[in-house]
């Protein structure tokens, strides 16, 4: 795996070298020494976590942080403020300014490694919760689009979700499928059957079928039906159908 990418900013090259080597091992290290150019560099490189310096000449920590969590590109990254400040109002201004956490200089190796950890844990929780809803955006987006009839089920048969092409060929909308089990698609006449106790013995795998299905209104329609399981962490959450009109 890639190491997380930390920006070190501090306009002191001693303090600099100070958390390269104790973060130089685990992380990948960019540095800065100075306001204006730790935002260049956040451009550059968009780091995972940046440790910034309060007091530096010319465009101060606070001015940088609040830049930084101004911008939607870069918000979301977490940033640790750096002081050898004890004032309660300098914190509070490092809060306003949209700080997430803080490190008092003198620095502890020991703290500094947890709050990082703790920091870099979240950025990627979050990192990972907005790829899977870009992913489930696309995903909508090509169900929305398809011309064939999907149904999205949990694993007992319950729909929870059907396409635009299921509403236009079968009439329900999607409040009047909520909730509403796959099975009242069935035609009284089709052999296969989608009840809960079927769908139950085959969700492991892939299957295939021929349905004689009905609509709201009671028209028959002959579908070649597709079923494919969901699975998360090993585990069958879901169940897709893909239907498509037999001549």
């Amino acid at each position: 795996m890639n190491k997380s990418k930390i920006l070190v900013v501090d306009d002191e090259q001693l303090n600099v070298e100070l958390f390269e080597g104790i973060l130089s091992k685990e992380y990948d290290i960019v540095t800065a020494l100075s306001g204006i150019d730790a935002l260049v560099k956040v451009e550059k490189t968009v780091p995972d976590l940046i440790l910034l310096d309060i007091m530096m000449p010319n465009m101060n920590g606070y001015a940088v942080c609040k830049q930084l969590k101004g911008n939607p590109r870069t918000m979301h990254i977490p940033i640790v403020m750096v002081t050898a400040l004890k004032e309660r109002e300098d914190k509070i201004k490092a809060i306003e300014a949209g700080a997430d956490d803080f490190l008092s200089k003198p620095i502890d190796m020991y703290e500094l490694n947890a709050r990082v950890k703790s920091l870099l844990r979240i950025k990627q929780y979050y990192d990972s919760m907005t790829e899977e809803r870009e992913n489930l955006l696309i995903f909508r987006s090509a169900l929305n689009s398809m011309d064939d009839c999907v149904i999205i089920t949990n694993m007992s048969g319950d729909i929870k979700y059907v396409n635009p092409a299921f509403e236009k060929k079968y009439g329900y909308s999607q409040a009047e499928t909520g909730g509403m089990h796959i099975s009242r698609i069935r035609h009284s006449e089709s052999s296969l059957s989608l009840d809960k106790d079927s769908l139950m013995q085959d969700v492991k795998h892939e299957w295939k079928g021929n349905l004689i299905s009905v609509s709201k209104h009671g028209l028959r329609i002959n579908m070649g039906v597709k079923c494919s399981p969901v699975i998360k962490d090993n585990r069958h959450i879901n169940l897709v159908f893909v239907l498509r009109e037999q001549n």
